[in-house]
């Protein structure tokens, strides 16, 4: 018997701790909530850790995004966490999507797993995760951190209220705080992230996790667990899944706390790199870098990167309908 898990043995019990060895768990988003609660379940020794992510590592992660390094600059997340929780348990796996979390790929990147991990920082993914819930009865638990608060909430439709049963619908994104507005300190995301393990660990060995919703003010030292509404919302009680059914092809939508847009596709895709860098080069007039994630380069004022699953990011002066514009026209839908 492994010597690995032996303390944690001590106190889960040897069938329990041998049970986290055959579970299998999304990790959806793996920045700094995500990379914590990543950190702590492969370390217990889930037999199967998915780590999805579409972003890279960037200057600004490195403050609380504790499985990254300055060394790891503009390589993707889910990568680089998946090869420093398999150099902390090569007992264990560990596998990697370089991709963005869309209605178009959702049953298949969530599918088969005992239970859904939310390392996001956006609503949208939240409601999607939400969705896939409702829709197959997979428990997954809520995580949030901003400046010194922090969230969590292990839902597991039908048997407690879904995420809509709290609030119907997101919140319109101008009314909420993000880490670019509000900003965040790293032991906040510390703490939420190792309170979202702890309440993983016992949904995975058979252990009622804490029903309420906790709510952290760790610099105002307040707490407060927020009891749920008693009946159900008719999205859960009729398995309603709006946001899971939505149908788009691109989205193009300002950066949070920078000069820019974000352009997205539905379903992720899989973009020649190779020939766009051709095109675009001629187009340009300039030298355009490829790795096997992304191609970057310049097109006057704007700093772009397209990435392989055909994301792109275009910095800059731009209004979201002329990067729309400019990437129809290069890269097309």
């Amino acid at each position: 018997m492994s010597e690995r898990y032996a303390k944690q043995r001590i106190f889960l019990g040897a069938p329990a701790d041998a049970r986290l060895r055959t579970r299998r768990v999304a990790v959806v988003g793996v920045g700094a909530t995500g990379s914590v609660i990543a950190g702590w379940l492969a370390r217990a020794g889930v037999g199967l850790l998915t780590l999805i992510d579409r972003d890279i590592v960037e200057t600004s992660n490195l403050q609380r995004q504790i499985l990254f390094q300055e060394g790891d600059l503009f390589r993707p997340k889910a990568e680089v966490a998946a090869q420093r929780l398999r150099e902390a348990n090569s007992s264990i796996q560990v596998e990697a999507a370089v991709t963005d979390l869309t209605s178009g790929n959702a049953r298949e990147l969530l599918g088969g797993y005992d239970l859904i991990m939310d390392g996001t920082d956006n609503f949208e993914a939240r409601y999607l995760i939400n969705d896939y819930a409702i829709l197959t009865g997979t428990p997954w638990i809520y995580s949030g951190a901003i400046g010194g608060e922090g969230l969590v909430w292990p839902i597991e439709p039908p048997r407690t209220p879904c995420l809509r049963c709290l609030m119907e619908e997101p919140p319109p994104s101008g009314d909420i705080d993000t880490c670019d507005t509000a900003g965040v300190l790293g032991p906040t995301v510390g703490i939420v992230g190792s309170w979202a393990a702890l309440e993983a660990i016992k949904l995975l060995t058979g252990t009622e996790p804490h029903a309420e919703l906790a709510r952290f003010d760790f610099w105002q030292n307040e707490r407060q667990f927020l009891s749920l509404p008693a009946t159900r919302c008719r999205f859960c009680t009729d398995k309603v899944t709006e946001f899971l059914n939505a149908r788009w092809t691109v989205k193009a939508s300002r950066l949070c706390g920078l000069d820019g847009v974000q352009i997205r596709v539905n379903p992720p895709g899989a973009l020649d790199l190779e020939a766009l860098r051709t095109r675009i080069e001629k187009r340009t007039g300039n030298t355009w870098k490829i790795n096997p994630l992304s191609l970057s380069g310049r097109e006057g004022d704007l700093n772009i990167i397209l990435f392989r699953d055909g994301r792109a990011l275009l910095h800059g002066d731009i209004s979201p309908e002329r990067a729309r514009g400019w990437y129809t026209e290069v890269v097309g839908c």
